[in-house]
């Protein structure tokens, strides 16, 4: 059966490279909607979890999407959180979004960021000590081919680099507090807090106190932060919905007219086949395993493409987090296939139930 299904194929190259790029397609789609969603939000929790808080306080309507949110908290509420029973130290931190560059960049209090973080280490240069400098981490660094002491232009002003930190911990951007807020036009404040406990208290303790204390902010465990961001980031779910469905209606169409007018044209070869006791099972997986075939070639081109599109994108855009995961490999996989076989059903079926004396008759 496997020669037959070559020689099918082989007989008809351009139909089966159409086919076999339309799949592919569908896979590319997803893998790399998937990856560059997914890596947003898996490198946000990953920067946001490194700055070394155990909660994290915001505006009882601020999204769990830094980039969301402005400056809406007043920097003095940190005195109020350091009152809390259980709280080590608290850090107020400014997130401002840069729409021209695509990253967020945070002001920070350096003494009381440094009580709730104790991994930031320089790979050069050190922490700033003028309203005018900035740090920034390697990956940033190395995708602007810049060093300590080197200028940086940014939020319309010229800033000096006063050190280049190790990449995971909070922003690709790390600037003063109080000239960030006179930049973004809110002074003393803050768009959240990261909140550390003391680690002779249970976190749960603290978390409870923390919700009495602050009953009408939203309090977030940064240990929860990426099922909670998965959950609640907007239209996320909507989003990987329509993927999936795309994907799967891609190869489900290019499957169905392929295989179909492929039945059409073999309509005379289907009467030999079943004249010489060929039965309905046979035709029915004849056409599913070609359909197969075509749609395991359309998988591993896709993901070919995947990988050149990926590496095209980190070459122009460094600092753009991409993820896809082993389960979306998979899933982009059995989508594809799902489409393919059911696509091909229905011509597979109508192949099976011909009248092998009409079909020899065909022209």
């Amino acid at each position: 059966m496997f020669k037959l299904i070559l020689s099918n194929l082989r007989q008809r190259p351009t139909r089966t490279l159409v086919s076999v790029v339309a799949v592919a397609l569908g896979v590319a789609l997803l893998l790399v909607s998937m990856g560059l969603s997914y890596g947003q939000l898996v490198d946000t929790v990953r920067r946001a979890q490194g700055i070394g808080g155990d909660f994290i306080l915001q505006p009882s309507e601020a999204s769990v999407i830094f980039a969301l949110n402005s400056g809406t908290i007043p920097v003095r509420v940190q005195k109020v959180i350091e009152e809390v029973e259980g709280v080590e130290a608290a850090t107020p931190i400014l997130a401002k979004f840069l729409g021209d560059q695509f990253h967020i960049v945070f002001g920070i209090d350096p003494e009381s960021f440094g009580r709730v973080n104790s991994t930031l280490s320089f790979v050069e240069g050190g922490r700033f000590s003028e309203p005018r400098e900035v740090i920034i981490d390697t990956i940033y660094a190395n995708s602007k081919k810049m060093h300590a002491q080197d200028p940086l232009q940014i939020l319309g002003n010229e800033f000096t680099v006063s050190g280049v930190y190790r990449e995971g911990i909070g922003a690709r951007v790390l600037l003063p507090l109080t000239t960030l807020q006179e930049l973004n036009g809110t002074p003393d404040k803050a768009t959240m807090f990261f909140i550390r406990a003391k680690e002779e208290v249970p976190l749960e303790q603290v978390y409870e106190s923390l919700k009495e204390r602050f009953e009408n902010y939203k309090i977030t465990k940064t240990a929860e932060l990426q099922e909670i961001m998965m959950d609640n980031a907007p239209a996320f779910k909507e989003f990987v919905t329509a993927m999936v469905c795309i994907s799967v209606t891609i190869s489900f169409l290019i499957i169905l007219l392929a295989m179909y007018s492929t039945i059409t044209e073999r309509t005379r070869e289907i009467g030999i086949l079943k004249s010489l006791g060929a039965s309905k099972s046979y035709i029915i997986r004849l056409i599913l395993n070609e359909s197969l075939l075509i749609c395991a070639a359309g998988v591993g081109l896709g993901f070919l493409s995947t990988f050149v599109v990926i590496e095209l994108l980190m070459a122009a855009f460094p600092t753009l987090p991409v993820s896809i995961s082993l389960f979306w490999r998979v899933t982009a996989a059995a989508m594809a296939v799902t489409g393919g076989t059911l696509g091909a059903l229905y011509p597979a079926v109508k192949a099976a139930g011909m009248d092998p004396v009409k079909a020899l008759g065909y022209q």
